[in-house]
């Protein structure tokens, strides 16, 4: 199990199930979540080309839902790949844009929605080798790890950019102004509970934000130049996991100021880039041989 910091690591094979498992259970926790409407009045991403208000009718639940475990079954198990990839990303997909349908939009099923997508384009592309022959099972499957890793990368570096553009590269100099988002989001979690104590913390979080600004800008500029270095996550193992766990932690930090969850790319990070099944496995290794010295 060799860990280095600039090459591309060799994947064992167990890995790769324990990271197939890992995103298997995400979805299987998350996808019954996904609010489902009968409609989708104000059509958004996708919703635009397919209607899939489908998946809002309670008497395909059980055809949704049996397609969904099968899928999740083949996809566990190694099987019928393209198929199990792509009749997870359709579904998945769908509900997301059924969801961001309603005159809202939300961030929590895209990144996973790519993520299968990446997924299922090296399926495609490990198919089209097989067909033409020499080519391992297990090299298709690095190269969906390979593909995800990129995409997520892809998709915090394009986060920090449109920072750094939309602001005219004066983003940190307009960090305070993220108290309105504070109180809003707060606002928006007072209104799901009716928690009043929620104002009051908005309130001083938002206050904490226009009179410490050196702190603020320290913080989020950190937060900005940790999304902008992303791509430096995948030259190795290593840089993974401290770019992975630096990622985590601010998700936590956000998600602790502003109230804004993003758990399903805390486990994206967890399983692409922390890589805990590999290093809890690593470690265990290295502690039997520790004990046979």
């Amino acid at each position: 199990m060799p860990v280095s910091w600039w090459e591309p690591p060799t994947r064992e094979p167990w890995e790769l199930h324990l990271q197939r498992l890992g995103l298997a259970l995400l979805l299987a926790w998350r996808f019954p979540l996904i609010p489902r409407y009968s409609a989708q009045p104000f059509p958004a991403g996708v919703a635009r080309l397919v209607d899939f208000s489908f998946l809002g009718d309670q008497t395909l639940n059980a055809w949704v839902y049996g397609a969904f475990a099968a899928a999740l079954v083949l996809y566990v198990l190694g099987r019928a790949m393209l198929l199990a990839v792509g009749t997870l990303l359709v579904l998945w997909v769908g509900a997301g844009a059924l969801s961001n349908s309603q005159g809202s939009l939300a961030h929590d099923t895209q990144l996973v929605g790519l993520v299968l997508l990446a997924q299922w384009l090296a399926y495609a592309r490990g198919a089209w080798a097989v067909w033409r022959g020499g080519v391992r099972a297990q090299a298709i499957d690095e190269l969906a790890v390979d593909y995800s890793q990129q995409v997520i990368v892809a998709s915090y570096l394009l986060a920090g950019m449109m920072k750094v553009v939309l602001s005219r590269g004066r983003w940190i100099e307009q960090v305070p102004y993220v108290a309105s988002d504070i109180v809003k989001t707060h606002g928006q979690r007072f209104a799901d509970g009716l928690d009043a104590a929620l104002l009051a913390r908005g309130e001083r979080f938002a206050t904490f934000a226009l009179t410490h600004t050196i702190i603020m800008r320290l913080m989020l500029g950190s937060a900005l130049l940790l999304e902008l270095c992303s791509p430096l996550a995948l030259l190795g193992r290593r840089a993974a996991l401290v770019f992975g766990l630096a990622l985590i932690g601010m998700h936590r930090g956000i998600e602790y100021v502003m109230m804004i969850r993003f758990y399903e790319h805390e486990v994206l990070l967890l399983l692409y880039f922390v890589n805990l099944p590999y290093w809890l496995v690593w470690a265990g290794r290295r502690i039997r041989r520790g004990s046979h010295h």
